[in-house]
């Protein structure tokens, strides 16, 4: 039993490690007939893609960023286009940057919640409500572990930037539904056509309660 827990401890390290060496920031502009454009850029550590080679399967790297991929998620949701993808690289990571057009709101959940987001979307009276999740907490893991994610995700981000046609709004909670004013590293525009949330990675990913981010326009 010991031994498995040993294994299960080393699975989820390298799961942590693998996901904290990433950099996100999304622009999202919503337009007044529902419809938008979403520009990713992904920030991955060629660290990542250095494991990646280690079985000889350079040809699928361990986080599906490549256009191949992108062009198959277009395929399995209907209302999304794949605009343009490039790739540049520097002596540390590489960076994705893609552009997307979406036909509606679903449309932009549909996509957001294949990526792992636990996105949800509620329409009532005409206004729109839409949730991410991004961790559900690490309130019960080592304490070693917490700082070898927080060490492996310096200067790493994630950032979300969303346009609106009218007055929107974007709030921080924990997974009990308290709102997250403050926390290390955050930048937050609540209120206005212009909202944004920019904050450290390993803020995210280790806050003992979780994160979620709820949007309204």
């Amino acid at each position: 039993m010991k031994q498995i827990k040993g294994y299960l401890s080393i699975l989820i390290a390298v799961m942590l490690l693998l996901s904290s060496c990433i950099g996100v920031q999304a622009d999202i502009s919503l337009h007044p007939d529902g419809s938008g454009t979403m520009v990713l850029e992904y920030r991955v550590s060629r660290m990542v893609e250095s494991l990646g080679k280690l079985d000889g399967n350079e040809r699928w790297p361990p986080v599906p960023l490549g256009k191949a991929d992108f062009e198959r998620t277009q395929e399995r949701v209907p209302g999304l286009r794949l605009v343009s993808f490039s790739t540049k690289e520097d002596g540390k990571d590489r960076y994705h940057h893609i552009k997307m057009e979406f036909a509606d709101p679903g449309v932009l959940v549909r996509f957001l919640d294949a990526t792992g987001q636990g996105a949800s979307l509620v329409q009532e009276q005409g206004k729109y409500r839409l949730t991410l999740t991004f961790t559900e907490g690490m309130d019960k893991a080592d304490p070693d572990l917490l700082a070898l994610v927080e060490a492996v995700s310096a200067g790493y981000s994630l950032q979300m930037n969303l346009s609106f046609p009218g007055e929107g709004s974007l709030k921080v909670y924990d997974r009990e539904g308290s709102s997250l004013d403050t926390l290390p590293g955050m930048t937050l525009v609540p209120q206005g056509k212009q909202v944004s949330f920019m904050a450290p990675l390993g803020t995210v990913l280790t806050h003992n309660r979780g994160l979620s981010m709820e949007i309204g326009w």
